[in-house]
């Protein structure tokens, strides 16, 4: 069988997912804080621009909108046809070293001399100089909070137009607020599912929280966000580190005093990450809720076979004991279970989403939205009656409710500051 430990490696799966959406009520019962600290807004005004657009373009075109790229090579794809800027935003490629581990969050935080490295690359987003990124001394503001995106595109197609000045648009109006953007090129299905992408991922958020702890800046956090399969990578990724945060807790209060200076600093790097936006996520890729068949028939952009056919691709070669890789919680937020909730409350790591109605996926982001509720799992929601997949992408045409998503988006990411 085949999943992955703490740190990314191929082993036996945790206790802590079980994957029976059937148990689900079952599991998050018990003494739970207030589940008011899940906040949900429902909307249900569409603009007449956002309604002929559904009425005469996107239906019309539905499903042709969504062009898959072909197969793109094993590992983290150099992405070739970025474009240099938006929105007076530079975009910068750089390549990094991803070290192979073996170790929990508190042991040496290098690989032993002769490990295994991926590269991985990395696209910062970098605002033209102005007066707001400017203190009185008249230094650039550094940066003290860095939103990872993951974008969209079934698991198989790189960042889009609409990725790019997404993030151009995030990268300029939070500059000021000292935050940088930095896309990640995430290894993409087929010749990089899940169980050759996750563990690259797993060890490069360990790597990037580290990084975070050797900067000046003592207070320097992280934030992960995506978008529909990029959403999906966010959210695995923030449940499995509440889970490296319980063990290297747990680790530092079995050891004490004998823990040394470096990993007492590892540990509180380990901290930093403090939120998980994501945009429209697959969060059950069994796809069996009943709702979706309803949806299907007003869904403007997917459908039913696209979604299937991406989960096809992602979890081909995942192997899970309890049951088909479908259902493993790690795969599908949604199916996650008791002690898993248990290690996402306690670590204070908040959980925003957004998703629109209109989207073959909000059947099941709904039941992931009452789960988080359930569980006392902080942070904000925003349910838009009648809009379509991923709709804040939609802002670079001047769609209100694209434009109301960014700036929602922006306020997210402000509050964790």
């Amino acid at each position: 069988m085949t999943t992955q430990t703490p740190l990314g490696q191929v082993g036996a799966t945790p206790d802590t997912h079980l994957a029976s959406a059937d148990h689900q009520k079952k599991n998050i019962q018990g003494p739970l804080p207030d589940p008011n600290v899940t906040q949900i807004e429902r909307r249900s005004d569409l603009s007449l621009f956002y309604r002929f657009l559904r009425t005469f373009i996107l239906r019309p075109l539905r499903p042709r909108l969504v062009g898959l790229k072909g197969p793109l090579p094993q590992g983290s794809p150099p992405l070739e046809r970025r474009p240099s800027s938006h929105y007076g935003v530079h975009i910068k490629e750089r390549t990094i070293r991803i070290t192979s581990r073996t170790h929990t969050p508190l042991t040496q935080a290098q690989g032993p001399e002769g490990s295994q490295f991926q590269e991985l690359y990395l696209y910062d987003f970098e605002p033209a100089r102005d007066h707001s990124q400017i203190d009185r001394e008249g230094a650039k503001k550094e940066y003290r909070h860095t939103v990872y995106y993951f974008s969209g595109g079934g698991f198989c197609s790189p960042a889009g137009s609409e990725h790019w000045k997404l993030c151009a648009r995030m990268a300029k109006n939070l500059a000021g607020e000292g935050v940088r953007i930095v896309l990640v090129s995430y290894p993409l299905a087929p010749n990089s599912p899940a169980k050759d992408s996750l563990p690259l991922l797993r060890n490069w958020l360990l790597q990037a929280l580290e990084e975070a702890g050797e900067n000046a800046r003592a207070d320097e956090t992280i934030t992960l966000m995506g978008d529909s399969a990029g959403g999906n990578i966010a959210l695995s990724l923030g449940f499995w580190w509440s889970e490296q945060l319980k063990i290297a807790t747990t680790e530092f209060e079995g050891q004490g005093t004998k823990l040394d200076s470096g990993a007492v600093a590892r540990l509180d790097a380990v901290k930093r990450l403090k939120s998980v936006v994501h945009i429209s996520p697959p969060s059950d890729f069994r796809n069996t809720n009943p709702e979706i068949v309803r949806v299907n028939k007003i869904d403007p952009v997917l459908t039913t076979d696209i979604t299937n056919s991406a989960a096809d691709r992602w979890t081909k070669g995942w192997q899970w004991a309890k049951g088909t890789a479908k259902a493993d919680p790690i795969l599908s937020a949604a199916l996650t279970e008791h002690e898993a909730w248990v290690a996402l409350r306690q670590s204070k790591l908040r959980v925003d989403g957004l998703f629109g109605t209109a989207d073959v996926l909000a059947p099941d982001c709904e039941v992931f939205m009452q789960a988080c509720k359930k569980a006392g799992i902080p942070g904000k929601w925003l349910v838009w009656e009648g809009q379509m997949h991923c709709f804040p992408l939609t802002q670079c045409y001047g769609v209100p409710e694209g434009k109301e998503g960014h700036r929602w988006l922006c306020d997210r990411v402000k509050e964790v500051l």
